[in-house]
């Protein structure tokens, strides 16, 4: 009887699949004919079945993938269409892929055609994302195009999206004179913790103590402006403006029964007309975001939505709000590209510049239309008690390099990593906000939980105000040095040349090895993210470190080829053959995996110190203190961070090489700052050169020595 029953489940769903093609085909041979996933030989990487009402319609068939390859070799694959084999052009390991197979007619069928994607080696398995039937113009099968960027986040990968990436060429990228003078990299102290609207005097005075100037409003948008909900709103923002306090409106706050990429569950039953604006899988069932009964996503290509969603931006720009957080910024490229567009559109037709800021899950193209960076994959930096070292160098290099060296990335606690725990809650601050800030990163006083905040409100609790005043001490002395950390850029002879994957909370970094291993022997390193380079960018480099890439265009490799001839060395590990040609130093890519073991990382580090000569910086008697080098900006002005992340370190070594940076060095002018209680006079100060060797009394936490 069980089988009758799914037999019988079976056949409806066949009915339901066949009549939903046929409905799509009916009135007009489209351009395209889409193929559906099914279930089909067990054997196959993926099973399709597409209607096709009238093959010979099409002039010359062609079957046309999106895939990728995530196995440790490049793609190999071959497919079938009904039962007709061709073989598939090898797909890049890495990348995603846009590939032509030319079809003969006489192998496609009037209704239903089956298709069967294979694997042709076990090393070499990949996953395809979109296929369809089309007419084409290449008569040979072919990569049409591969693109390291992502198409999309939490929606499937299509070639439309696909096609959109590949013929990006920044349109709405946001430029440094874009951002308002207020909110540059270094100007902020940020709060986002929540507001305790019965004790508002209390939150203002708390805002005074911490010098914070920014405050993340967690409030629904009330859409009655008549009400006194939206009265209290406004009166808020004003109170922070008399404050010089800037208001962030949010704009993915769960509170909102409607917001980018979210659709409460609850809204669509009482806005029954809203179930249009849900996005549909290709069976045309609801998509949720999540676990099914809680929040529907939303088709972002879909007008009515968007001009839905722009409606509560528009209270909040009328009501005073200075930037707009959007959380969840997933979905396709071009849908997101275009929303945001119309966000910029809408400040501009309203008299305002209002920032933008939104956690794009590290999508580099819509990061650049935003005008600050965003992530939450920062864990509690320091010396866990199982030994580990944890730091977040890696992503704030690679933020660094997504903003081009300007722009604003704010970064929280994020996984719920949290070790350092005094009564119940959170209890270590200093260090992330000192991490941030020696890295050109922003850190958010967030996620408190209630019992730390309300803590701090009532002050009702001894341990919540001790961590309080750390928060105070440290943003004080950021407000009060604010010129350490604005209008700077990085001192770095080594550029690593890396694919636009950023280590995110939702995205796995496989080269963080690499990444860590330089920042923990304190190379001053960049990261240059490989579509964005340019010859000019490669100058500013004596040595390029380029781990695992298995692709670069033409036009990349004759830069590289040219970044060489000029005198620059290559380091590679890894990466393709026509790569390690030009290299002037290789290592296998296993060695990154291999860069926690000491041998290993050794053998790395001499082999980089042969190509790049005496580093920038060496500190002689730690083993658990990263340092940063920056400059002022078109100044001979150099400010030295130090951050440590063990027990507090005595009479600190420091050696410091301005050879190829700086044209001279005042002795009298080298000075040393920090927020923390220690010694702040300089010992056994000496210079030769352009090189200068000091000692620094302490280091408890954070120092910051100046140079000129």
């Amino acid at each position: 009887m069980f089988e009758k029953i799914k037999y019988l489940g079976v056949v409806f769903l066949c009915i339901f699949l066949l009549s939903f093609l046929v409905n799509s085909c009916e009135e007009a041979v489209p351009e395209y004919y889409q193929c559906i996933t099914s279930s089909g030989r067990g054997n196959a990487i993926k099973n399709y079945l597409v209607y096709i009402n009238n093959p010979q319609s099409l002039a010359n068939p062609g079957l046309v993938l999106l895939a990728s390859c995530y196995g440790p070799e490049n793609g190999k694959a071959s497919v079938e269409i009904n039962r007709n084999r061709y073989e598939v052009p090898e797909i890049t390991r890495g990348l995603s892929v846009k590939i032509v197979i030319p079809v003969s007619k006489d192998h496609l069928v009037k209704g239903i055609n089956r298709i069967a994607y294979y694997s042709d080696a076990e090393e070499g398995k990949y996953t395809v994302h979109d296929s369809r039937i089309a007419s084409v113009e290449n008569t040979s099968a072919r990569v049409l195009g591969q693109t390291y960027r992502i198409l999309g986040r939490e929606v499937p990968k299509t070639i439309s999206n696909f096609d959109f990436v590949m013929n990006y060429n920044g349109e709405g990228k946001r430029k440094e004179s874009d951002l308002p003078e207020w909110a540059q990299r270094g100007k902020i102290r940020y709060y986002r913790a929540g507001i305790d609207y019965d004790h508002l005097d209390r939150m203002f005075e708390m805002f005074e103590e911490a010098h914070i100037n920014l405050v993340l409003l967690q409030v629904a948008t009330p859409s009655d402006l008549n009400s006194e909900e939206y009265q209290r709103y406004k009166r808020f923002i004003d109170r922070c403006h008399e404050n010089a306090i800037k208001v962030m409106y949010d704009g993915g706050s769960g509170s909102l029964p409607i917001r980018l990429n979210a659709i409460t569950f609850e809204a669509v039953l009482e806005h029954p007309a809203w179930k249009e604006w849900i996005s549909k899988d290709e069976y045309g069932l609801l998509r949720w975001r999540g676990r099914p009964g809680s929040i529907f996503l939303p088709d972002l290509s879909n007008t009515d939505y968007r001009k839905e969603v722009l409606k509560n931006t528009a209270i909040a720009i009328s009501a005073g709000c200075d930037e707009f957080y959007y959380d969840w910024a997933i979905g396709g490229t071009e849908d997101l590209v275009r929303f945001f567009r119309e966000v910029r559109e809408l400040t501009e037709s309203m008299g305002k510049y209002v920032t933008i800021y939104a956690n794009t899950h590290g999508h580099i193209i819509v990061n650049g239309v935003c005008d600050i960076d965003k992530s939450e994959g920062t864990a509690e930096p320091g010396i866990w008690p199982d030994g580990q070292w944890i730091h977040n160098v890696a992503q704030a290099r690679f933020y660094y390099a997504t903003g081009d060296g300007w722009k604003p990335y704010r970064s929280k606690y994020g996984g719920g990593r949290t070790p350092t725990m005094r009564d119940g809650m959170r209890a270590c601050w200093q260090r992330p906000l000192a991490e941030a800030s020696a890295f050109q990163s922003h850190f958010a006083i967030a996620e408190t939980g209630n019992k730390l905040r309300n803590g701090w409100v009532l002050k009702n609790n001894e341990v919540a105000l001790e961590i309080w005043n750390d928060i105070c001490v440290y943003n004080t002395f950021f407000a009060e040095n604010e010129d350490l950390y604005t209008n700077v850029e990085t001192v770095s002879e080594v550029g690593l040349i890396a694919p636009p994957l950023v280590p995110s909370f939702f995205v796995v970094l496989e080269r963080e090895p690499i990444y860590d291993a330089l920042a923990e022997m304190n190379v001053m390193y960049d990261v240059l993210l490989l579509p964005r380079i340019t010859s000019e960018k490669l100058t500013r480099y004596k040595t390029l470190v380029i781990p695992d890439l298995p692709w670069v265009t033409d036009k990349q490799l004759e830069m590289l080829r040219q970044f060489k001839s000029n005198g620059g060395k290559i380091y590679t590990l890894g990466s393709y053959n026509d790569l390690q040609k030009i290299a002037t130093e290789t290592s296998p890519l296993s060695l990154v995996t291999e860069l926690k073991n000491s041998n290993a990382r050794n053998e790395f580090g001499q082999k980089l110190r042969n190509l790049t000569g005496e580093p920038l910086v060496t500190l002689k008697n730690s083993k658990y203190v990263l340092a940063n080098i920056v400059r002022k900006k078109d100044t001979g002005k150099i400010i030295v961070h130090f951050v440590n992340y063990a027990e507090a370190v005595k009479n600190l070594k420091v050696q410091i090489n301005l050879e190829n940076v700086l044209d001279s060095i005042n002795e009298s002018s080298i000075a040393l700052f920090s927020p923390d209680i220690v010694p702040k006079q300089l010992e056994s100060l000496a210079l030769t050169g352009k090189t200068l060797e000091v000692t620094i009394p302490e280091l408890k936490i954070y120092n910051v020595l100046t140079i000129n």
